[in-house]
């Protein structure tokens, strides 16, 4: 059956390809190579968060689009959701529902100090490395899968770009590949986040 968004819409070559790619590399890497691409990708944003300075994290540069503090909420809640959904898919059940929705936030980057919105992202993400120690490649036939709210941007008709949401049912590599993604895209939204903030500046 042809895979539709959310919309009823066919899925755009960009969304296609993403699926591609995680159902390869789920199958070319180990357990232990999933974890330490992983690994790399939260150390990456963590080193990009380490350099933003507090005064920015709740300034909106682009009207209508998160803060980096709300981004790094964001990321938090997330990895804190995944390590919850891998843990039932490592241990051979099938995820309980609400799936992770795509814009998930707590509500904190209104309110908590920046530095303890870094520490609960890191905290967030060793959590989730610590329960891939525990993960294995002897995958059973028939292992369950978990509901994942899918999301790529997509070149539209008009020339603009813009998310395609879809649903779709991974496994637990494909799952985990699935967050290296979310957070390397995060750690560059936080990158132009900055840029963007660094060029209103120059403006005044």
């Amino acid at each position: 059956m042809d895979r539709i968004d959310v919309k009823g819409g066919p899925l755009a070559p960009e969304s296609i390809r993403m699926i591609e790619y995680l159902n390869v590399r789920a199958k070319e890497l180990s357990a232990p190579q999933i974890r330490e691409r992983i690994r790399a990708a939260a150390q990456e944003l963590e080193n990009v968060i380490a350099v933003v300075d507090p005064s920015e994290v709740q300034l909106r540069p682009v009207e209508g689009k998160w803060t980096i503090a709300e981004v790094v909420d964001h990321i938090a809640q997330t990895s804190v959701r995944a390590a919850e959904e891998l843990r039932n898919l490592l241990a051979g059940r099938r995820p309980p529902l609400p799936p992770v929705y795509e814009a998930l936030r707590s509500g904190a980057a209104d309110w908590a100090p920046w530095g303890q919105l870094v520490e609960d992202l890191h905290d967030a993400n060793q959590s989730l490395l610590e329960l891939l120690e525990s993960a294995r490649d002897d995958t059973k036939e028939g292992a369950p899968t978990v509901k994942t709210i899918m999301v790529a941007t997509c070149a539209r008709s008009d020339g603009t770009t813009g998310p395609q949401i879809w649903v779709e049912e991974l496994p637990w590599k494909e799952y985990a590949l699935l967050h290296r993604l979310h957070l390397l895209d995060h750690r560059t939204q936080i990158k132009k986040l900055r840029s963007s903030l660094l060029g209103s500046s120059m403006r005044v």
